[in-house]
C-alpha cells in the first residue's frame, strides 16, 4: 500500500515556499569540497574574525554554572535579559526593563513569533523590495501577502509606501505591519536616513500601523554618521525591536532577542514556551560572560576594523573592473547589490560563475517581492579573505564580458 501523505498535511502547508538558494547554497557546499572556492555568498561574519580562543575560555565559567544544562525560562536567563536592557540604552537609547525583553534562537525566531502572533492569512505586509528573503518565506508561511516598497540610496521610498498604504486601506485590505531593515539592509547595503526613519514613524502613526524593526546590522557601522534606531525615534510605542548578536557574536550562537511593548511580551512568552522551552542556555550564558565583562565593544570595533577593509576592497575592485554597472555602497552591514545588464539571467550567472570560475554568489531575485530583481547578484564582503576579493570580482568580470561579447 502506498500511503498519500499529502491528506495528512494541513492546509497551511500550501503557504509554504521551499527557499531557492538552497539549492545554489547545495551546489557551493559541493564545489568548495572538490575545489578552492571564492564565496561572496555567505550571509554572516567571518569565524576569523570571531575571537573564538576567548569564547574557549569563556566556556570554562559557562559550564561551571549549573544553570547551562537545564532549561532557562522560556523568555532567558534573568541576566542576561538585564545586560540586553542596558544594551539597548546603550547601543540603541532605548529605555528598557527586562519585562520587555525576550530572549529567542536568533532574530528568525523572533520574525517567526511576530507572524505566528500579529499576522492572519490574507492580511498584507508592507516590506522594503528588496528584503530579507527568510522573513518574506516564513511570513508567507503564516499566509501574509507581502507587498514591496522599492529601496532609494537613502532606504525605502517612504512617499511610496504611503501611496501604497492608503490604495490598500481603501480597497478594504488589512494591514498591520511595516517590516524593515533600516541599517545595513540585507540584501541591498543600504541604510535609511534619518529624515525618511522620521516619515516613517509619521506614516506609521497616521495610518495606525506598527513597524517590525530588524536590527541586525546595527551593530556594524562603518563611516561616522548618526544612525539611530526607528525605536529610539518612537514615542508612541509603534516599533517591535528584533535584536540578534549574530552578525557580531557569531551566527552559531543562535542568541537573538525581541523588544516588546509589556502587553504583547505577555502573549510572546506564552506562544514562545511550547515551542522551544527556551534560546539554548550555554549560548545565553557565553553571550552574558560578553556583555557582563564589557567585551562585545572589543569584539565589535575588530570587526568593523576588518569589514570595512574587506567592503573598501571590493567597492574598489568593482569601480575597477565593472565601472559601468549599478551597485549599491553601503555604509553598514555585509553586501553589496550588482544590477548586471538587463538580459543577463543571475541564477545561470551564478551557476556559470560557481562552475567555471569557482566563484560563489547569490542570485538576488528570490529577495525581490514582485518577480522582479533577475538581473540582480548579492555580494557578501564579509567572509572571504582579503587577498582573494580583487581576484574573485576579475572572475566575475571575465565572466560578464563573455556573455556581453555573445
Amino acid at each position: 500500500m502506498v500511503i498519500d501523505y499529502t491528506r495528512f498535511l494541513s492546509g497551511r502547508v500550501n503557504y509554504v515556499e521551499s527557499s531557492p538558494i538552497r539549492e545554489i547554497v547545495s551546489k557551493i557546499a559541493k564545489k568548495s569540497r572538490e575545489v578552492g572556492v571564492i564565496s561572496f555568498a555567505a550571509g554572516e561574519p567571518d569565524p576569523d574574525v570571531i575571537p573564538r580562543k576567548l569564547y574557549a575560555e569563556l566556556s570554562r565559567d559557562v559550564y561551571e554554572d549549573k544553570r547551562s544544562v537545564n532549561y532557562s525560562p522560556t523568555e532567558g536567563v534573568f541576566e542576561l535579559r538585564e545586560e540586553i536592557a542596558v544594551f539597548m540604552k546603550k547601543y540603541e537609547d532605548v529605555e528598557s526593563s527586562i519585562e520587555n525583553i525576550i530572549v529567542t534562537l536568533g532574530g528568525s525566531q523572533a520574525l517567526d513569533l511576530i507572524a505566528r502572533l500579529m499576522i492572519n492569512p490574507g492580511e498584507v505586509v508592507l516590506t522594503e523590495n528588496p528584503s530579507y528573503v527568510n522573513t518574506i518565506l516564513n511570513w508567507r508561511q503564516w499566509g501574509a501577502i507581502i507587498v514591496g516598497v522599492k529601496i532609494e540610496e537613502d532606504g525605502i521610498d517612504t512617499y511610496e509606501l504611503e501611496n501604497i498604504v492608503r490604495n490598500l486601506k481603501n480597497s478594504g485590505k488589512v494591514v498591520k505591519l511595516i517590516y524593515t531593515i533600516p541599517t545595513g539592509q540585507n540584501p541591498s547595503g543600504v541604510t535609511m536616513s534619518i529624515e525618511k526613519r522620521k516619515h516613517l514613524l509619521e506614516i506609521a502613526s497616521k495610518y495606525d500601523l506598527l513597524i517590525v524593526e530588524d536590527g541586525a546590522y546595527n551593530y556594524l557601522v562603518y563611516e561616522p554618521v548618526v544612525v539611530k534606531s526607528l525605536k529610539s525615534m518612537d514615542s508612541e510605542g509603534r516599533v517591535i525591536f528584533v535584536g540578534s548578536f549574530s552578525k557580531v557574536l557569531g551566527t552559531g550562537l543562535r542568541i537573538g532577542w525581541l523588544h516588546l511593548p509589556e502587553l504583547l511580551a505577555e502573549k510572546f512568552r506564552a506562544a514562545k514556551g511550547p515551542t522551544d522551552m527556551c534560546a539554548p542556555v550555554p549560548s545565553q550564558l557565553l553571550v552574558l560572560q560578553i556583555l557582563r565583562r564589557g567585551l562585545f565593544e572589543e569584539i565589535r570595533s575588530k570587526a568593523i576594523a576588518k569589514y570595512k577593509r574587506k567592503r573598501d576592497l571590493m567597492l574598489k575592485a568593482i569601480e575597477n573592473h565593472m565601472p559601468n554597472l549599478r551597485h549599491t555602497k553601503p555604509i553598514a552591514g555585509m553586501f553589496i547589490l550588482i544590477w548586471l545588464p538587463e538580459y543577463i539571467n543571475s541564477w545561470s550567472f551564478a551557476e556559470e560563475a560557481l562552475e567555471k570560475y569557482t566563484v560563489a554568489l547569490i542570485p538576488a531575485e528570490p529577495f525581490f517581492t514582485d518577480g522582479s530583481g533577475k538581473n540582480v547578484i548579492r555580494l557578501n564582503f564579509s567572509m572571504p579573505p582579503e587577498d582573494v576579493i580583487e581576484e574573485g570580482i576579475k572572475r566575475i568580470t571575465i565572466l560578464l564580458k563573455e556573455k556581453i561579447s555573445k
